[in-house]
């Protein structure tokens, strides 16, 4: 048996403080819930000699922050979300079967058609040959496994449900590129609409408006004011385009080497989310995944000070994250969950009270997960409103430009024909 030290909420918000006695980690998180108390923080006695708030992260309380973070929305960069759900249902089934995990992983791996998920399955069962754990070997890819998918799996390894994990993280992952593919497919018209409409106006500003302007100037005619304006705005940006086209990539160029600045990664981010209508959509979807993550850890065992701090780094928005751990060490200091991710501005009352509901109830992971759905229904609500809109508006404008052209075109020949008759 082991000493564990903890910091716990009861259902009436009140902090408790005390220490328990269990032979595994899990085993001491298991016994605090049937107590009805939500976990905060737990540490072995060794640890409790260190102060709580030297365990808290460091937070950007200023965009000029070098801290290190984690850019990802997905799990990775490099190996789709697709292939890693595919890797975690496997590995469940193969463990749920009784197959040993490096022979599980091994047998995988040959299967593998993603090269870089090879490379690592066949690293993975290198290292548990060498009498590694499986945590060890997740961990030294944090290019494929992000904080979150590390911290299950050493949570999972500790408890022994290592197979009821990779079921989560297959079901957290599915949903995740599934959310994404419908973003896609419904945003897919529209962005062709938008390239077709900008590849039209390069065309008719370089190529066609300028031999009707030769044809019509070797004439001599006296034109149309309205085909002079339109006329002598084209030949402006024909003749200027090298300038305007340098001009507008080294501002481009610029805004995007500031942007991986810490200052310029901050605003950044902090003008996403400003942005209108796409910024609410961008807000939502962070949010449903941020309760998705924290639904996921808190219901495997993690403690909520160590869950808010994986989470942090999992929603990919540097705004975001410092209010999370903004009411992380608000929570390690004494106050209620809900009061916490109230004060900082970014959660909204729905959020804020469902927490609320869950903290008394001792059901925080399953409300989490409710409000993650209901926040994903409506980022895709949100999404097709927003596409319904800027589809016609696409259109509209693209149309307007063209009858544009035709009528600084048309207008001199109808002028030419008039003075026939």
């Amino acid at each position: 048996m082991a000493s564990f030290s903890y910091i716990a909420k009861n259902k009436d918000g009140l902090e408790v403080r005390s220490t328990i006695e269990a032979t595994t980690r899990l085993e001491a998180l298991e016994g605090l819930r049937r107590k009805g108390l939500t976990v905060v923080d737990l540490f072995s006695v060794e640890e409790a000699s260190k102060p709580v708030a030297m365990t808290a992260p460091k937070i950007e309380d200023a965009p000029a922050s070098t801290a290190k973070k984690q850019k990802s929305i997905s799990f990775s960069s490099k190996v789709k979300m697709t292939d890693l759900a595919m890797f975690c249902r496997q590995l469940a089934i193969a463990v749920n079967a009784g197959v040993p995990l490096r022979d599980a992983i091994e047998g995988i791996s040959m299967e593998l058609e993603h090269p870089v998920l090879k490379r690592v399955s066949e690293d993975i069962v290198n290292q548990l040959h060498e009498g590694r754990s499986f945590s060890t070997a997740v961990n030294s890819h944090p290019q494929v496994f992000n904080s979150m998918f590390q911290g299950l799996i050493n949570v999972a390894e500790e408890s022994g449900k290592l197979p009821a994990t990779l079921r989560q993280l297959a079901d957290y992952i599915e949903k995740s590129d599934r959310l994404q593919r419908r973003i896609k497919a419904m945003a897919s018209y529209p962005i062709f609409i938008g390239i077709f409409f900008i590849v039209v106006c390069i065309i008719m500003t370089l190529f066609i408006l300028p031999r009707f302007t030769a044809i019509f100037g070797d004439q001599g005619s006296d034109l149309p004011p309205f085909t002079l304006l339109v006329f002598g705005i084209n030949e402006f940006f024909v003749s200027n385009f090298v300038y305007i086209f340098g001009g507008v990539a080294a501002i481009a160029g610029g805004l995007i080497l500031y942007g991986r600045t810490p200052p310029g990664a901050f605003q950044r981010d902090q003008f996403k989310l400003a942005i209108p209508y796409a910024g609410n959509s961008l807000k939502k979807y962070i949010l449903a995944r941020f309760c998705r993550s924290m639904s996921i850890m808190v219901h495997s065992g993690v403690p909520i000070s160590k869950a808010l701090e994986i989470c942090a780094e999992a929603t990919g928005n540097r705004l975001i994250r410092r209010s999370v751990l903004n009411a992380r060490n608000k929570i390690m200091t004494g106050n209620r969950i809900a009061a916490s991710l109230d004060q900082s501005g970014i959660f909204p009352g729905l959020i804020i009270r469902m927490v609320s509901v869950g903290e008394d109830s001792g059901q925080l992971p399953e409300v989490l997960d409710k409000v993650s759905d209901l926040y994903e229904d409506q980022v895709e609500v949100s999404i097709m409103s927003t596409m319904a809109l800027f589809e016609p508006l696409i259109i509209c404008v693209f149309g307007a430009f063209i009858l544009t052209i035709v009528l600084a075109i048309y207008m001199p020949i109808f002028s030419v024909s008039s003075g026939m008759h």
